[in-house]
């Protein structure tokens, strides 16, 4: 509940303070700091790191700037929400933004001052999406009955489309993986057993019964979705550890008789890659020629110039950059940046998670050769509904003229 999160403000108006606080009270929230000292803010913050879960601060302040609350901020590990509150040149703010991801904090934006309430509220959506990704579900499977989901071939890939609206086709389907119990209608989501993978090390385990049923399911997905179509693959930074890993998934997909380039392999932003080893598989699955998607770019700590000198030949943009994006100037201009640098190094640049019609209206008329994939397009689905969702979908998308008249499709998950 809104009222039973903890907010903290850091500025050196009273006036920006009281603004802020008044609307935040107006949205729910009940338990507000305001602080005019970034010192003394700190200090309050170091007590007991986990008791906020959103902080708002200014960037130019006397005595401790904005730069060393993020800097102090990450050296105290602080999970939660981070934004700031300025009016800065934007590249001023863009900068601290990055420093602030390098320092391994949430930063979930910026808004600018004056304090506009509609900024604001999608600051708070953000940090809210942000909780609940954080926090741990109620239900989590055991060790026992995860190992038990493998061994008795529970564990199936769901497929969500990935569309180009552009040209009216969809270029690529996300296989993801679900648990899908005796007895039960819908199958479980990642949040249910993923922790147990992570703790116990059973992602490579988990890739290769993913790759080895899309394998079988290629053959379906090509006759619905049509022969160019590609597959993404979710591979964890760890697993790139293996240098031997482009051998391992070769000799499994050349069982499905399609070439390397169909399958692309996402490997999430949420760890920072830098060793030798990892390096090395990267650019051996390269040389193979499999695609190289760097996933949920804006959740981690990877700089845009980085891709400059990563072999990636697909980026996937964060829900986290998407939310409100038709309003909010911040991700817009993270994702002007992006899609310069895609279209100097032929990089495909995929937006991911959306929700909203006002999003999907925005990015279409403002970056019209971005790929999408989100609830408002299509859930995560069975292989055995992909078929009835693609002939809705060409029904409804086959004429962009009948886009507005879309609407999110229920919950069949």
């Amino acid at each position: 509940m809104l009222g039973q999160q903890q907010i903290l403000i850091i500025d050196d108006s009273e006036a920006i303070l009281m603004v802020v606080k008044t609307m935040l009270s107006r949205m729910g929230f009940e338990k507000i700091t305001t602080m005019t000292s970034a010192t003394k803010a700190l200090a309050v913050v170091g007590l007991e790191p986990a008791r906020f879960q959103i902080i708002l601060t200014d960037l130019r302040m006397p005595e401790t700037d904005g730069l060393d609350v993020l800097r102090k901020l990450g050296e105290m590990g602080f999970k939660g929400a981070v934004a700031i509150i300025s009016e800065m040149d934007r590249r001023i703010i863009n900068l601290a933004a990055d420093i602030a991801r390098r320092h391994r904090l949430h930063m979930i934006g910026c808004i600018c001052k004056p304090v506009q309430l509609d900024d604001l509220s999608a600051l708070v959506e953000k940090a809210t999406e942000l909780r609940v990704t954080l926090e741990p579900p109620a239900q989590l499977l055991t060790h026992e009955q995860v190992q038990a989901a493998f061994n008795q071939i529970q564990v199936i890939p769901y497929y969500q489309p990935k569309v180009d609206l552009n040209r009216c086709q969809v270029v690529g389907v996300e296989a993801l993986a679900r648990i899908r119990l005796p007895g039960e209608v819908n199958a479980l989501r990642p949040c249910r057993f993923m922790p147990v993978i992570q703790e116990y090390g059973m992602l490579p385990q988990l890739s290769q019964r993913m790759l080895q049923q899309a394998c079988k399911d290629l053959p379906t997905i090509k006759s619905i979705l049509g022969n160019d179509i590609k597959v993404s693959l979710n591979i964890s930074p760890e697993e790139l550890e293996n240098t031997y890993l482009a051998d391992s998934l070769e000799h499994i997909w050349r069982k499905s008789g399609a070439s390397n380039d169909s399958l692309v392999l996402e490997i999430t932003e949420e760890h920072y890659i830098h060793n030798s080893a990892q390096l090395e598989s990267l650019n051996r699955l390269r040389l193979r020629g499999f695609g190289l998607s760097l996933d949920d770019f804006g959740t981690g700590f990877t700089n845009i110039n980085q891709l400059r000198d990563l072999p990636y030949t697909e980026v996937k943009i964060d829900r986290s950059l998407i939310i409100n994006i038709h309003r909010d100037s911040f991700c817009q201009a993270i994702l002007n940046g992006l899609v310069e640098i895609a279209r100097q190094l032929g990089i495909t640049l995929v937006a991911e998670g959306i929700e909203h019609m006002d999003e999907l209206k925005y990015l279409m008329q403002t970056y019209p050769a971005l790929v999408l994939q989100g609830y408002l397009i299509s859930l995560p689905r069975s292989l055995d509904t992909l078929n009835t969702w693609h002939k809705g979908w060409q029904h409804q998308f086959g004429n962009r003229a009948h886009i507005h008249r879309h609407q999110p499709p229920a919950n069949e998950d």
